[in-house]
């Protein structure tokens, strides 16, 4: 009996470090299953709280048009657009609501806030919205402008242009005569107008309401300098800075020679 007696109890021992040993070790995956999903849970929410959000100012400034689908972000930078060929011939953002000048001078001191760094221009002659931008929308646009801002932003962006802030027609006459009395290369041309025009004008263009310019185009040399120097509906006028006569010459030869003319 005694010996049964200490049988029963070594057995019970044994029992009792079993259960043990498996309580341990499902503890321990249940402990280690814990720690894992307190990782992945603390990964979520480190992503979440890292990810880019964006701001309703950059929501704005990349929003398609519904008119022609045409963004703010398609022609300005806000340092990671870059990409976007037409960004290279226009200003940049950042800072522009605190600048000295917008539009060529046609906003000056307060007024450059007031009118989004001149985006309100922008708006209704480039975007061709309906109806005017509310304070809401201009406040929001200023605080991206703001929150791009460096010490190096330019406190002015200042455009050598016939354009502003009148069209100086007289002008534009003497630089057609310039424009038609060169030579242009229909090689060169075929690459900058890819550059300055493609974004637009190009065979996978996704703007709408614009002209094409290979499908019987009745247009000349005068005409297409009248266009670039001046702009026309939704289209910019580019400066002499970033498109030379010279430039115009050849994209006008790669247009005409496009057109068999």
């Amino acid at each position: 009996m005694k010996k049964l007696n200490q049988r029963l109890f070594v057995l019970s021992c044994s029992a009792l470090l079993i259960l043990c040993y498996v309580n341990s070790g499902c503890n321990k995956d249940e402990k280690q299953k814990q720690v894992t999903e307190n990782k992945t849970d603390s990964i979520k929410s480190e992503n979440l709280t890292n990810s880019s959000v964006d701001s309703p100012g950059k929501q704005l400034f990349y929003m398609k048009s519904n008119q022609n689908n045409i963004a703010c972000a398609d022609c300005h930078s806000d340092g990671t657009n870059t990409g976007k060929g037409l960004t290279k011939y226009f200003s940049g953002i950042a800072g522009a609501d605190k600048r000295v000048s917008a539009y060529h001078g046609r906003f000056t001191g307060e007024e450059v806030a007031k009118n989004a760094g001149g985006a309100t221009v922008c708006w209704e002659s480039y975007l061709k919205m309906k109806t005017p931008m509310t304070e809401e929308q201009i406040k929001s646009l200023n605080d991206f402008y703001s929150s791009l801002a460096t010490n190096n932003s330019p406190s002015e962006v200042k455009y050598e242009t016939i354009s502003l802030p009148v069209k100086d027609k007289a002008k534009l006459k003497t630089e057609q005569n310039a424009v038609m009395k060169l030579t242009g290369d229909a090689s060169k041309g075929e690459t900058t107008f890819n550059n300055a025009c493609g974004f637009c004008h190009g065979q996978n263009s996704t703007i709408k309401k614009i002209p094409d310019l290979f499908d019987e185009f009745e247009g000349n040399v005068k005409s297409i300098t009248y266009n670039v120097r001046f702009g026309d509906g939704a289209m910019p006028f580019f400066k002499n800075s970033v498109l030379s006569e010279q430039d115009i010459a050849d994209i006008s030869a790669y247009i005409m020679k496009k057109n068999g003319k």
